[in-house]
């Protein structure tokens, strides 16, 4: 667990999770209940860049230029999924017909992938 923790470590593999989880979370949010997607996610993003400050190890210049690398990168990952995210539902949802009686009733529906500015 140590090792997970590690200031190299977290440079690697925790942002592209925590990237993938701040979009399924923000997405969540903004759709449910209409929160701004771009403050949303970078606070969501900050809240994973905290997983810098359990390397004891590192001096805390290092753990703060860490803790803002870290959450800026889970940003750009989330925001470029959330971006793909929109790419493919516009893609899905030009290739669909639906039927005459849909296209005269709008859908109150919001999509789980939004724009975020």
């Amino acid at each position: 667990m140590d090792e997970f923790f590690n200031s190299k470590t977290v440079q690697t593999l925790t942002p592209v999770v925590a990237g993938a989880t701040t979009t399924t979370i923000t997405a969540t949010l903004v759709s449910q209940f209409g929160l701004p997607g771009n403050w949303t996610g970078l606070g969501i993003s900050l809240l994973f860049g905290i997983s810098v400050w359990a390397d004891k190890s590192a001096a805390i210049y290092q753990r703060i230029i860490f803790y803002i690398i870290n959450s800026l990168t889970i940003f750009a990952v989330a925001l470029g999924l959330n971006t793909a995210g929109m790419a493919v539902n516009e893609k899905i949802e030009r290739s669909v017909n639906p039927p005459q009686i849909e296209r005269t009733v709008p859908a109150e529906t919001k999509t789980f992938f939004q724009n975020w500015f």
